[in-house]
């Protein structure tokens, strides 16, 4: 398993698209922070309030709310990028136990899933946290509320690296997935959640995986209720399921 977990890391780290998507994340998650302290100092944005612990969660919590798809396409990539070149017949010929290359996939997408999460969660605080205390403001990296929605930030862009492995697994062909991964992020549950807000019935879009990612890091999007830990139970439970029906496809590929 060792064996074949570095060689699924080793796709990853020799395959430029890996390291531009990482810059990628890097690179939002410190904008983010920068353009969410600059509406707070220059532009007054109450939400984003310099000195108070609600906006600097707001600023650490950037990545979870508004970045999760990266992770999600790095996961995806890692198992359609196969399927797309051809590779999965060596691959699946080399080692015949079609569990244990899924299994070391799931292992990698959650070594990459966590690298990702880092990094998005280390440039934002090093953004935010330098630019409070160059401006006298307290960074409340020591406070209990803001300790947690870091954490949950971090978890849950791991959850959506691991998502996307079982996406990818499940529909093979990278441009479906690909497709599919940003159209539900980036515009079919934007628009579910104005609809549920709209109706009356915020705390159901706390049930989407983007609401959730939003709950465990402590905040909102459309006004959904509930705690960090149900936000986990969700993202986990869409998590799962991602895993569970790539791995029934997997063991069933034929070439």
């Amino acid at each position: 398993m060792t064996v074949l977990v570095g060689a699924e890391i080793r796709k990853l780290t020799t395959t430029r698209s890996t390291w531009w998507l990482l810059g990628a994340l890097a690179a939002l998650s410190g904008g983010l922070a920068g353009a969410m302290l600059f509406a707070g100092y220059a532009l007054d944005y109450a939400g984003a309030a310099p000195g108070v612990r609600e906006g600097a969660q707001l600023v650490y919590k950037q990545p979870a709310a508004t970045l999760y798809v990266i992770p999600l396409v790095v996961g995806t990539l890692l198992v359609t990028r196969e399927y797309n070149t051809g590779t999965i017949v060596p691959t699946l010929l080399a080692e015949p136990r079609r569990g244990a290359v899924y299994g070391a996939k799931v292992l990698g997408g959650a070594a990459a899933s966590a690298v990702c999460a880092a990094a998005a969660v280390v440039l934002t605080v090093a953004v935010g946290a330098t630019v409070f205390a160059a401006n006298g403001d307290e960074t409340f990296l020591t406070d209990g509320a803001v300790v947690s929605t870091l954490a949950g930030t971090l978890v849950s862009l791991a959850l959506w690296g691991l998502m996307g492995v079982g996406l990818g697994a499940l529909l093979r062909n990278q441009a479906a997935a690909l497709t599919i991964a940003l159209v539900a992020t980036l515009l079919l549950e934007p628009i579910l959640g104005i609809v549920l807000n709209t109706a009356d019935m915020p705390e159901a879009a706390g049930y989407l995986p983007g609401g959730a990612s939003n709950l465990m890091s402590g905040g909102t999007t459309f006004g959904e209720e509930g705690s960090p830990m149900i936000g986990f139970a969700v993202l986990a439970a869409y998590t799962a399921a991602a895993l569970g029906a790539g791995a029934i496809r997997f063991m069933r590929y034929e070439p």
